[in-house]
């Protein structure tokens, strides 16, 4: 029987939250799970990826919690037949929980994508929302304890951990893909796929590359994406000829064969689904030792991971890597194997599972 399950999230901007909400509204669609997205506050080049996929997109201009956006919530979600709604971080949870106050059918869940606790009013708010909530679902065993310690009355906050495909790089994807970004032949490329936001710290990856490489022709750092800190970035990185800004990329991750070493010194993280793509491409990784990050890798096995705000051994970690293939080789082997525990289908899997048992 056909299920129809409404996603409701912030902006239509294009990074791992949104690209992971268009893959499950397909691949729930393959089990009979009818998908509509619905966006509040600023458009973005989320569309264009949305209508590529045939998904149905509904756009509502209102931000924040308001009358406005409660009722083109409702609005959305009686054209679509929804029964469920689905919501996706703090924002779009406290809209869905005030819809179900004026729709008492509708069944509301929310997926928690980053540490992140409520504070304030905001907390109260979250609290309160929970009541109105069939389940809180947490992408990992951290963000599971955050939410526990914000909802303790919330009876259901199963993991769902973040997935992503796992399909083998199609024959000569390393080669096109440092064509498309103009990698120079004989190059080492550092890269990094993700906001450019300050919960993400790319700036601190920024600083640590300089240090190591800003005169090293044959190292080279590319940064995918976009954010708030662009123009920091930009300046920071001023007349560095080793220093990329490849801007905002529809499925992304098909770029990352081009990369030798991944790096992503996020401040918090959920469960990060560019680093499980990195993983998947079998790539080494430099990241901070966050608990969120320990759950998909191990230091030294897998990946470097290095102290939060320790620029010294950042740049130590990235050295490290860029000096040694033997140990980029072990690393990125041992990464591309622990991605195999991450697949998407086993996600898509569970949220069927859920959206039908609250059906």
């Amino acid at each position: 029987m056909e299920l129809r399950v409404a996603h409701l999230m912030y902006g239509l901007d294009l990074g791992g939250l949104e690209q992971l909400v268009v893959q499950l509204s397909v691949r729930g669609r393959k089990r009979g799970i009818e998908p509509t997205l619905i966006a509040l506050g600023p458009d973005g080049p989320m569309r264009d990826l949305a209508r590529s996929q045939d998904v149905p997109l509904e756009h509502i201009t209102s931000d924040g919690l308001s009358l406005k956006a409660i009722l083109g919530v409702r609005g959305a979600l009686q054209r679509s037949g929804a029964t469920v709604l689905h919501a996706h971080d703090l924002g779009p949870f406290l809209n869905a929980a005030a819809v179900r106050a004026t729709s008492p059918s509708t069944k509301v869940l929310a997926t928690f994508h980053e540490q992140r606790t409520p504070q304030g009013r905001k907390r109260q708010a979250a609290n309160l929302a929970a009541r109105f909530s069939e389940a809180l679902v947490a992408c990992g065993e951290q963000v599971r304890d955050d939410i526990r310690a914000w909802a303790p009355s919330s009876s259901r906050v199963p993991v769902i951990a973040n997935g992503v495909p796992l399909d083998a790089p199609a024959s000569g994807a390393r080669g096109q893909a440092r064509k498309e970004l103009q990698i120079p032949e004989g190059t080492l490329a550092i890269g990094y796929l993700g906001g450019l936001r300050e919960i993400k710290g790319p700036d601190r990856l920024i600083d640590a590359f300089l240090d190591r490489f800003r005169d090293r022709a044959n190292v080279h750092l590319y940064l995918i994406g976009n954010g708030s800190m662009e123009a920091e970035l930009r300046a920071k990185a001023h007349g560095q000829v080793n220093v990329h800004f490849a801007g905002v990329v529809i499925n992304g991750s098909r770029l990352l064969p081009a990369f030798d070493i991944y790096a992503q010194t996020s401040l918090s993280e959920g469960r990060s689904l560019s680093m499980l793509e990195a993983m998947a491409a079998g790539l080494p990784t430099v990241a901070h030792r966050l608990s969120a990050i320990e759950e998909i890798h191990a230091d030294g096995e897998s990946a470097l991971l290095v102290t939060l705000g320790d620029r010294d051994a950042l740049g130590r970690a990235l050295d490290r890597l860029v000096r040694d293939a033997d140990l980029r080789s072990r690393l990125g082997l041992a990464a591309q194997q622990r991605a195999q525990k991450h697949s998407i289908e086993p996600m898509v899997d569970a949220y069927a599972a859920l959206y039908r048992d609250l059906s």
